[in-house]
């Protein structure tokens, strides 16, 4: 019985890796490490840092932290500054893809197209009605 070797493309740099959990070549890997080991170690020293201060002391672009904390390798809960941006307002977020006040908009858009498409049901069957007279 022979095995097959599993092999990918690194999502970072491109070069073929031998798959593992974490989907990335042991260069892009060891990286990774060494950029989470350098965030810690600032926010150990600065736990009221933002988002952006963060990116500037340790040479991390902004969109890779926020992606760490909406994916959740970054807890926020730790550090009160740290924020995600929300996707339709850029809004500073703590949790979720959208900030509440964008989230109660579309909930009241959805109630209002879902009352219009009601009242626009009973016009039609009021309409298509016939009243017999007896």
């Amino acid at each position: 019985m022979s095995k097959e070797l599993m092999v990918a493309h690194c999502p970072d740099c491109g070069n073929v890796f031998q798959k593992n959990v974490r989907n990335l070549c042991s260069s892009c890997a060891a990286l990774l490490d060494e950029q989470i080991v350098t965030m810690e170690r600032y926010l150990s020293r600065n736990r009221f840092a933002t988002t952006e201060q963060l990116s500037l002391a340790t040479n991390l672009p902004v969109q890779k932290i926020r992606g760490w904390i909406r994916k959740g390798k970054l807890r926020v809960f730790d550090y009160p500054n740290l924020a995600d941006q929300c996707d339709l307002c850029s809004a500073p977020i703590r949790r979720g893809h959208i900030c509440p006040t964008c989230s109660s908009r579309i909930n009241d858009d959805i109630a209002k197209t879902l009352e219009r498409e009601r009242k626009m049901k009973e016009r039609l069957i009021a309409a298509n009605s016939y009243y017999h007279k007896i």
